[in-house]
């Protein structure tokens, strides 16, 4: 990874949001934490990374119960949550965002600034969506989208994950996601593109301009 190419997008002088395509997790993982000791130290702006995961992967949040995943060797990282699955069917949304660039720092209110913009994306898709009383956003009793956030000295990473084909839902079948009755879990009827440009549009809406930046700027080589 090329941190000279990473360290141009420095000469942004508004956010930066950039679709990555399709990724591995761990290569992905390492970029965010990249990215956020670069916005720590305030040598780039606010950046939010659009992508899939391939191949599939499950990981698990700071509260993880193994009895949610028997027989599973998941991938333990910084956000909070019990354990979910990435994979193909399925856009990611990671918001390298440093808090107090959006006014007072207030990490629940941050958490609820990102669901409004999952929610008002998804319904310019023509749903009904909301928060309930089990994490995520819903669409009647189906979870459409799971959220997972860590915070590192105000910068946030890890993020929200739209299920928007049921090629995703099979994998779900093998765990219980966040506890849940892997029934539950839903997805949007809609096409990849339409749904980064909904969800691009509610983040624009929220949080102010983006900068659309090539992917090859944030990793060489993709």
């Amino acid at each position: 990874m090329s941190l000279q190419k990473v360290d141009t997008v420095s000469s942004y002088t508004t956010r930066l949001s950039v679709d990555l395509g399709t990724i591995e997790y761990h290569r992905c993982l390492d970029l965010q934490h990249l990215l956020v000791s670069r916005r720590k130290a305030g040598i780039i702006p606010d950046i939010l990374l659009f992508l899939e995961h391939s191949p599939g992967v499950y990981t698990i949040g700071r509260k993880a119960d193994p009895a949610n995943f028997p027989g599973l060797d998941p991938v333990r990282i910084e956000r909070g949550g019990d354990i979910t699955y990435h994979g193909e069917g399925q856009l990611v949304v990671y918001p390298i965002f440093d808090m107090r660039s959006s006014g007072k720092i207030d990490v629940r209110r941050f958490v609820q600034r990102i669901e409004s913009v999952a929610i008002k994306a998804i319904e310019q898709l023509g749903y009904k969506a909301g928060v309930g009383d089990e994490p995520g956003i819903w669409v009647g009793n189906k979870k459409v989208a799971s959220i997972g956030m860590a915070i590192d000295e105000f910068v946030s990473y890890h993020g929200i994950a739209f299920n928007y084909s049921p090629k995703v839902l099979e994998n779900f079948m093998r765990i219980r996601p966040c506890g849940l009755d892997p029934a539950s879990m839903g997805y949007l009827e809609t096409s990849r593109n339409r749904l980064l440009e909904v969800l691009y549009d509610a983040f624009s809406a929220e949080f102010g301009d983006f900068s659309i930046m090539d992917r090859e700027i944030v990793l060489p080589g993709l």
